[in-house]
């Protein structure tokens, strides 16, 4: 094989290396923000949850103080029965007793309901809190993984761009420039294989002639439609 061409494949098989290296050090941060986003959602639900519980607590309480003003004026209004001179103020008096009443069944419902509800709520943020501690764990450990491999990573690049640097020394320095723009452009991808006459770079057929010359892989051919570098190697 042409010596160029054979150090292309080497440079291109180290880009690909990189890229995929390069793809799994960036996909570690965005994992953990979204782990770090997910902490964070759950928290603020949290918050959320205990403040519409002191909310609910105070009305409660607020309940409670109106019930003791009930019941205190249930009392006042039953100690009138004692001074009341007719019939008609009698009943009337009744009819203020029954009232009374009646509102203090209805506060009293209010306050079990309102007990009802913040136990319930209290149940959810508790359950909320146990499994925050547990995700917390869990993506601490992940975290500490994907760091890891972060770090991996970039060692990898670091000794990948040294061997490339290293290959590409054996180039001349307009094939070195073609083969750099064709990276860029070609979406990582500048030197690739023919099959059955075929690019597989971008899929289109190249002439039977030609064909026949990249399968000697003695000298640079580019495809005539994307102007990647061919090479030729049989399927093992």
């Amino acid at each position: 094989m042409n010596q160029e061409l054979e150090t292309l494949c080497q440079v291109q098989k180290i880009d690909t290396k990189i890229m995929e290296n390069e793809k799994k050090r960036a996909a570690g941060p965005q994992r953990i923000e979204e782990m770090q986003n997910e902490l964070s959602r759950t928290r603020e639900k949290i918050t959320k949850e205990k403040e519409i519980i002191d909310e609910l607590e105070k009305e409660r309480r607020k309940k409670e103080i109106e019930l003791e003003g009930e019941r205190a004026q249930v009392k006042k209004v039953e100690a009138k029965l004692h001074e009341v001179k007719t019939n008609k103020e009698y009943q009337a008096i009744l009819k203020e007793i029954e009232a009374a009443r009646t509102a203090n069944d209805k506060t009293e419902e209010d306050i079990i309901l309102l007990m009802e509800r913040i136990e319930e709520l209290k149940k959810d943020n508790q359950a909320s809190q146990k499994e925050l501690a547990k995700r917390e764990q869990e993506i601490g450990k992940e975290v500490g993984e994907l760091e890891k491999d972060i770090k991996a990573a970039g060692t990898v690049i670091e000794k990948l761009r040294t061997e490339r640097q290293r290959l590409l020394v054996d180039v001349g320095g307009e094939l070195k420039e073609r083969y750099a723009v064709l990276i860029e452009k070609r979406s990582g991808l500048a030197v690739v294989n023919v099959k059955n006459g075929t690019c597989l770079g971008c899929f289109m057929n190249i002439p039977p002639q030609l064909f026949i010359e990249v399968m000697k892989n003695s000298r640079i051919i580019t495809c005539p439609s994307c102007n990647r570098i061919f090479y030729y190697q049989e399927e093992e």
